[in-house]
């Protein structure tokens, strides 16, 4: 678990609940807001009626909300047990560009898509909100930016969804202001910072040579290159940390795969085998941590159990790693997660999962995973997976050793 600094992660409410859970007796919502049916379609005028919130909250049901625009659809998602206080509600979701420009010189990218509210009074209830584009914008991951006032701050993380179109999945409660979605792909920006690097060595030349990406690719140069690691040539240091300043790896256990290297691109029209995965927290059921997380408004997040993805057989395909399964089931599952592409360690970085992050339960606390009960010296990009294979994500509160990890804490 390899972190250079703590950030300040807004808290999140987010539903965690895969679609296919969805209750039998739902409620739905037709242009006259009366209930009937088994779909629910958002009225025009965007008003769902207190009577049906009431009727929901009454049955303790989870209900989906459908609307479109000439932009894309989307999809409001509410527990009738969150519901406090029924009242009419506008649920319209509509495209905004008034400062798109803005936002995307601030953000440094193209990928920006706005939206804004029918109605602009904060939510009482928890809800998630999906944002459905009939194309494939070419987003991994995305940000949500508030625009009030002028001032523009991110609010949350969304997961995106690329299997039909591209799916926006967050949540939030003020409506405020305009909103906009910024879209990045990790994976290809880390792809891009290597051909820079080779690029610049070889004499070429880039059209963003002020790029933070070249600059970040040119910071893990030189770090390495103090290390005594040749990273034209691969050559590991004298202490034997490769080019992505890896430990050599243990007699007997799978040394690291490039992903973005060629032949290690991943094939998904053939089946590599089938894993199993499950994601826990149980390290925050202890009181002390529990405190801890609490106090940093996390407490509301811990299940009861700790397990937040119980243990499931699932298909990978050919080449892919343990963090291609994660990042699939979670958003298969509308599980909460967020990570970062570190190039220095060529792997992404795990930071949140179900909202909760590092540090959140004290300052040696942050997400581990293991394979096959050994914890990797190396990132989940990395490790690429083969048949059988039984990858446990864990919450640590003390760097690895309350998870069974002795490598990176000490004994």
């Amino acid at each position: 678990m390899k972190k250079i600094s703590k950030k300040i992660i807004p808290l999140i409410m987010c539903f965690l609940m895969a679609l296919s859970a969805i209750g039998c007796s739902n409620i739905t919502v037709t242009e006259d807001n009366k209930s009937s049916g088994d779909n629910s379609s958002i009225p025009k005028d965007g008003i769902v009626s207190e009577e049906v919130f009431k009727e929901l909250k009454d049955s303790g049901d989870m209900q989906l909300f459908n609307g479109s625009n000439d932009d894309f659809t989307y999809q409001w998602m509410f527990m009738g047990t969150d519901i406090s206080t029924p009242r009419d509600l506008n649920l319209l979701v509509n495209p905004t560009s008034t400062d798109l420009e803005t936002v995307k010189k601030e953000a440094d990218t193209d990928k920006v898509y706005g939206f804004k509210f029918g109605e602009e009074s904060s939510l009482d209830a928890k809800t998630a909100l999906s944002i459905i584009y009939k194309d494939d914008l070419k987003c991994t991951a995305a940000d949500i930016y508030q625009v009030e006032n002028g001032k523009l701050k991110k609010i949350t993380t969304a997961t995106v969804e690329t299997s039909e179109g591209t799916t926006f999945n967050f949540s939030l409660k003020d409506r405020k202001g305009e909103f906009y979605i910024v879209g990045s792909d990790p994976k290809q920006a880390a792809i891009d910072e290597d051909n820079d690097s080779a690029s610049s060595k070889s004499g070429g030349s880039s059209s963003s040579g002020s790029s933070k990406r070249e600059q970040l690719a040119e910071k893990s140069e030189k770090v390495k290159e103090q290390l005594g690691i040749d990273t034209s040539k691969g050559t590991p240091n004298k202490n034997g940390k490769d080019k992505y300043l890896t430990d050599p790896t243990p007699a007997g256990k799978p040394k690291p795969v490039e992903w973005n290297e060629k032949g290690n691109e991943v094939d998904k029209s053939k089946v590599g085998g089938y894993c199993t995965l499950s994601i826990t927290c149980k390290t925050l059921l202890k009181p002390e941590n529990r405190k801890v997380a609490i106090s940093n408004g996390k407490g509301d997040m811990i299940p009861s159990n700790g397990v937040i993805y119980k243990t499931k057989k699932v298909k990978f395909y050919k080449n892919e790693s343990v963090f291609d399964v994660l990042l699939r089931e979670t958003r298969n599952n509308k599980i909460h997660m967020e990570y970062e592409m570190t190039p220095i360690y060529n792997s992404n970085y795990i930071e949140g999962i179900h909202n909760l992050y590092e540090f959140d339960g004290g300052e040696l606390s942050g997400w581990m995973y293991s394979v096959n009960g050994w914890f990797p010296n190396y990132g989940c990009s990395r490790y690429r997976l083969k048949n059988g294979d039984t990858i446990k994500w864990l919450y640590t509160c003390d760097l690895g050793r309350d998870v069974g990890c002795e490598w990176m804490g000490g004994k």
